[in-house]
């Protein structure tokens, strides 16, 4: 068995509106929701692996659009778990909104792998999307790019879930249980249980299909930004 261990880190929070989060609840318009930055830990026998970064310290013209609790970090993190960015030799990121890429300059041991289709997609991103996308993020490590289903190390799946973005993955881990980090295709719990697709979207009717894959895939699901959801069991 490749997958060792399974463990949710934390690069902090930052506040959202609720809208953003589920598509078409109007009573959640305007609600201020607190949301998890929760990159995933995958200890395999002979990788050191990260499923997103976070946000990490955004740039001053950015940071005013943002209220952020960062009194823990990435780093932090790593560190309460007796691991530094010295150690990760892998990043699967699902998509490339910044705050999924925000760390990744610290790891320069690691390998960077994202689908292909978003990779393109960052270098001119639509206008609705342009927001969510920062360039020095985005060019900040060469990505390998990855097209379609792919296992990435043994027991580790990237797997397409377009609709969020259009080259949006979530990532499928099958170690002691099985894993799927949804990534923004299910951030909260809600979304993966009522099916109700994320508000931010670039194809809702593929935002859908890709929630319906997520739960025939079975597995325990992991959610973006669920701030309830910070630990999971094995």
């Amino acid at each position: 068995m490749t997958v060792r261990s399974v463990k949710l880190l934390s690069d902090g929070y930052f506040n959202i509106d609720m809208g953003l989060l589920v598509y078409g609840k109007t009573k959640y318009y305007g609600q201020v929701y607190k949301a998890a930055l929760k990159p995933l830990f995958v200890i395999c026998d002979d990788e050191y692996l990260l499923v997103d970064t976070g946000i990490g310290t955004l740039p001053e013209r950015v940071r005013k659009f943002y209220t952020m609790d960062k009194s823990k970090d990435l780093v932090i993190s790593l560190k309460e778990n007796d691991f530094s960015v010295d150690d990760i030799s892998m990043v699967i990121s699902t998509h490339l909104h910044l705050d999924h890429i925000g760390n990744n300059a610290l790891f320069k041991n690691a390998k960077f792998y994202a689908q292909r289709k978003e990779i393109e997609y960052a270098k001119k991103p639509h206008r609705f999307q342009k927001q969510a996308y920062l360039k020095e993020y985005a060019e900040a490590v060469p990505y390998k790019p990855i097209s379609g289903k792919k296992e990435v190390v043994e027991g580790v799946w990237a797997i397409p879930t377009p609709g969020h973005t259009p080259g949006h993955q979530s990532v499928l881990i099958e170690g002691k249980a099985r894993y799927v980090y949804c990534g923004d295709v299910c951030p909260l719990k809600e979304n993966y249980e009522m099916r109700n697709i994320v508000g931010v979207l670039h194809n809702p009717v593929e935002a859908l299909e890709s929630v319906d894959k997520l739960r025939e895939m079975g597995g325990r699901p992991i959610f973006s930004h669920d701030n309830e959801q910070m630990e999971i069991s094995v």
